[in-house]
């Protein structure tokens, strides 16, 4: 059976661990593409949590290559600095709406 894993940054995955999730921690500076490439060939994954300012560093080429083979998911999350932070970006379900309908649409709250 494939697994859960979180990918954060350093200091943030103690949260995760108490849960009972695999978590791994690494530096925002690290090149997230032949990590992802690795876990990508291990195999062990099927989930894939990674905090979303890490894709940004992840090559266009890994991305495709996750996707046509469709395992593992990449999901993208946001964790906070600190415990009084609010999350501002774009919420990633209206990002996945957008990009199933292609049109922006507004989600009242």
């Amino acid at each position: 059976m494939a697994g859960f894993l979180v990918i954060t940054a350093p200091g943030k995955s103690a949260g995760f661990m108490s849960a009972g999730f695999d978590s791994m921690e690494v530096d925002a500076k690290e090149d997230m593409s032949s990590l992802l490439a690795d876990i990508q060939a291990e195999g062990r994954y099927g989930l894939v949590a990674v905090e979303e300012r890490f894709l940004n560093k992840v090559s266009e080429n890994v991305m495709k290559r996750i996707k046509k083979k469709g395992l593992p998911i990449i999901m993208h999350i946001n964790v906070p600095e600190r415990w009084e932070e609010k999350w501002t970006g774009e919420s990633p379900v209206v990002r996945l709406i957008r990009k199933a309908i292609g049109y922006q649409i507004k989600i009242k709250r």
